[in-house]
């Protein structure tokens, strides 16, 4: 059979949020008595975090993102729009998905509306067409793998529907719920081998070709795994 020339069908980066206060070892970086539920679930990036995001930002700004999603949960959400800020090619918008949330939040926890927040962020975060962002952004699923597992699929379904004449797309999310994306985004949910491990702002980049096209016999090509570049100029910690 003849080799078709290769056709992206999608250019995924999955990212992983800045610090945040409860990345930081020395007590979750803020006094134990400040320690409330809304602390721990959803804490707030630090101002160290925020400049890995604006560094993460700077060093693809010159990158056109088709469409940037995050997690409802500030620190996710607060990463993507300062990158996409910085982005000098991509539109100055955020859309948030639920689905992208930590695993484990609990079922108990729902703090955020999608009104509360956009007026959180400017008015530059936006509801991905198709999907429900009506109620409470952040709706725990406990520690069901299973479900954690489903909403990975989710996620993948979604932007392989919406996304196939080569876009570029980030997702920013977390360090736990990114290995689920990333396994079934490279189709090995079902064979895990290894955990893969996502710095702060790590950028895993993966393309997707079109079935039977891709360069070397493969439809998946992993570009990169959790790269840190953008922060080697000041060798931020991560």
């Amino acid at each position: 059979m003849e080799k078709q020339t290769p056709i992206i069908e999608m250019e995924l980066y999955i990212v992983r949020h800045g610090q945040s206060c409860t990345n930081i070892k020395d007590g979750y970086g803020v006094p134990e008595e400040e320690l409330t539920r809304d602390k721990l679930v959803n804490p707030p990036l630090t101002e160290l975090g925020k400049h890995q995001a604006e560094m993460l930002g700077d060093y693809y700004k010159d990158v056109k993102f088709d469409a940037v999603f995050a997690s409802p949960l500030r620190r996710a959400t607060m990463t993507a729009y300062l990158a996409v800020m910085q982005n000098e090619c991509s539109e100055k918008f955020v859309y948030t998905m639920p689905w992208l949330i930590e695993c484990g939040i609990g079922e108990d926890y729902s703090a955020v509306t999608f009104d509360e927040l956009n007026a959180e962020f400017d008015g530059k975060i936006l509801a991905p067409e198709g999907i429900d962002v009506s109620g409470n952004l952040i709706n725990g699923d406990g520690q069901n793998q299973d479900s954690h597992r489903r909403r990975a699929e989710n996620v993948i379904a979604y932007l392989k529907n919406r996304y196939h004449n080569g876009e570029k797309v980030m997702c920013v999310a977390h360090g736990g719920f990114n290995t689920d994306i990333f396994l079934h985004a490279v189709k090995a949910q079902d064979t895990r081998l290894f955990d893969p491990a996502f710095s702060n702002t790590g950028v895993t980049k993966i393309i997707i070709y079109k079935e039977n096209t891709g360069p070397y016999g493969y439809d998946i090509e992993l570009c990169y795994l959790n790269s840190t570049a953008h922060l080697a100029k000041e060798k931020c910690s991560v």
